[in-house]
């Protein structure tokens, strides 16, 4: 039997709208991971920040990549157990796009106003 060759069934359709979710989630798992290392660089590099409006926006930014990593880990268990996605993951990807942004925004702001 050679490696090579596909099993059948596993192979995914082309467009799978599950596995763009899934792609999708990584991918804002990996934002929120680099924003985490930018607010921690410029924040680090800049005394004049308040720590606890620091900590706020690092709160957010990780609870966003939390909920992606547990969104994109929802859709693999549903994958694997041949049932659709429900809404959860649909309402976790919002979400963590509503908190990055919000996150992003936040200090950017701060940072800005840091400078005055």
């Amino acid at each position: 039997m050679s490696d090579d060759s596909p099993t059948e069934g596993v192979r995914p359709s082309e467009g799978d709208p599950e596995l763009l979710l899934y792609d999708f989630l990584k991918y804002l798992a990996t934002l929120a991971l680099l924003i985490l290392g930018a607010v921690l660089s410029l924040s680090g590099s800049d005394s004049s920040l308040s720590r606890r409006n620091l900590a706020i926006v690092i709160f957010i930014v990780a609870t966003a990549g939390l909920i992606a990593i547990v969104a994109a880990d929802r859709v693999v268990v549903l994958r694997m157990k041949g049932k659709p996605v429900d809404r959860t993951v649909s309402w976790s990807r919002g979400a963590c796009m509503w908190l990055l942004t919000l996150g992003t925004g936040a200090f950017l702001s701060n940072w800005v106003n840091a400078f005055e």
